[in-house]
């Protein structure tokens, strides 16, 4: 660098300072993006859990929803069939308290059987459908959920509540009322 005074040029020497990083900056860097990295992970991993819990309760209630389908398809067989009364073979499955009593079913069921609260759903290889026995080829997943069907007649109607029955102790209720439609 230079400097013009009085018609002379005078040279000034520039000090020059090595630029870079001292090892307390690079420490504090490293972990501010620790930091940032911890939380995406940490969000990541919450999101995860969540995602896994809301398909669960979606699963649960998909179930629910057949179990009373089942019903459903029994009552209106029995009505077809002209077997009786529409409740035959469903009055069985009163009285559920907790995880005890109730019966359960498949969605290929005609009837339904008492509850065993020992039975987890398997998802057949096959077809996809749930079902409480797993092939003898043994390619069926086993699932985490059962399924209680409870039934109360009523003059002229069926009180179904279909208990779904997950690990880690959770539960969905799905009831409805099937009403006797014919006349």
């Amino acid at each position: 660098m230079f400097k013009k005074t009085n018609n002379q040029i005078k040279f000034y020497q520039v000090k020059r300072f090595n630029s870079g990083f001292t090892l307390i900056e690079t420490l504090v860097a490293i972990m501010m993006v620790s930091i940032a990295f911890l939380g995406i992970y940490s969000a990541t991993a919450k999101y995860a859990q969540q995602t896994k819990q809301i398909k669960d309760i979606y699963v649960a209630s998909l179930l629910g929803q057949e179990g009373i389908e089942i019903v459903r398809n029994i009552r209106d067989g029995n009505w077809t069939l002209g077997t009786g009364n529409s409740d035959d073979g469903l009055t069985s499955c009163s009285g559920c308290s907790g995880q005890t009593n109730g019966c359960m079913a498949q969605y290929d069921d005609t009837s339904l059987s008492a509850y065993d609260s020992t039975k987890y759903l398997y998802i057949d290889d096959g077809n996809s459908f749930y079902k409480y026995i797993a092939s003898p080829s043994g390619s069926d997943v086993k699932t985490n959920y059962r399924r209680q069907i409870c039934i109360d007649s009523g003059s002229d109607v069926l009180h179904v509540t279909v208990n779904v029955f997950w690990t880690g102790g959770r539960q969905t209720i799905i009831k409805e009322d099937l009403y006797n439609w014919k006349w």
